[in-house]
């Protein structure tokens, strides 16, 4: 793997670390079951990879143009998730550009949103560094057809502690999207499952990106 490849991968196990309590029971929707450049074709990026599916009907590459912060995201859908939501926080790692939100009442609710566009490797990038070593590991129902899967990636947790998740969504073999989430202490006494519970965010954020393609 390339040094860039590398450091992407480890920014997508690190990702999950920047939201330490989100959504309790409350705030959460169970879930049920985006001119731009289109992405490079699959045979020259070698995707799909490892295991990981194709993606069927991919979206353009500039529906994750910009910062999750202005279009992940409207201010109805994060009030549904968080009640009274703080303003957006950008971020920029080593796969592309990041917002994190949490709720203003202090509840411990938030989660983080990535746009994954610097790897070319789409979901094909977690099947080959994460899911050889994470404990917890779903290959969640697709999104409206797109793949997505969910892994617990902090050090040391056990199969079933479903506290910490990061939802991957693949919108082209290329390019991808994530939601990082952890419950919050009520949440995670009730059994939640926080990859339910950032599938559900990942779902309204599917819906924004198709609306730029």
């Amino acid at each position: 793997m390339s040094s860039r490849h590398q450091l992407a991968a480890f920014a997508l196990v690190a990702t999950g670390t920047l939201l330490l309590s989100a959504c309790d029971g409350g705030r959460t929707t169970p879930g049920t079951p985006t001119p731009g450049t289109p992405a490079a074709s699959s045979s020259a990026a070698g995707v799909p990879n490892s295991g990981a599916p194709a993606v069927q009907n991919p979206l353009p590459a500039k529906v994750l143009d910009g910062s999750p912060c202005d279009s992940a995201l409207t201010a109805q859908q994060l009030e549904t998730f968080l009640g009274e939501p703080s303003p957006g926080n950008p971020k920029t790692d080593a796969l592309g550009t990041a917002c994190n939100w949490h709720a203003a009442s202090g509840s411990g609710a938030g989660f983080s949103v990535s746009y994954q566009t610097k790897s070319d490797q789409g979901i094909s990038l977690p099947y080959q560094s994460v899911k050889p070593k994470t404990a917890r590991w779903l290959e969640l129902d697709p999104i409206d057809g797109y793949p997505a899967i969910g892994y617990a990636n902090n050090v040391g947790v056990a199969k079933d502690d479903k506290k910490f998740c990061v939802v991957v969504v693949g919108v082209s073999d290329q390019l991808a999207y994530s939601v990082s989430l952890g419950l919050g202490d009520n949440a995670y006494r009730e059994g939640k499952d926080s990859c339910i519970a950032g599938r559900s965010v990942a779902a309204e954020v599917l819906k924004n990106l198709k609306g730029r393609a």
